[in-house]
């Protein structure tokens, strides 16, 4: 519950950050500082996938 308040705080969307997460679970485990809530979106803008 505490990971979805989290990211309702940061104004992303909970399932859209879970799915980021799972499809890029190779990349968070190389570089987790890179995928909290309030900054995944640009490391998926960088990454040119999002």
């Amino acid at each position: 519950m505490s990971l979805i308040h989290t990211c309702e705080l940061n104004a992303s969307n909970p399932f859209d950050y879970l799915t980021a997460l799972e499809h890029h679970s190779q990349a968070v485990t190389q570089a987790p500082s890179e995928w909290f809530p309030w900054n995944y979106r640009q490391t998926l803008a960088v990454a040119g996938s999002g």
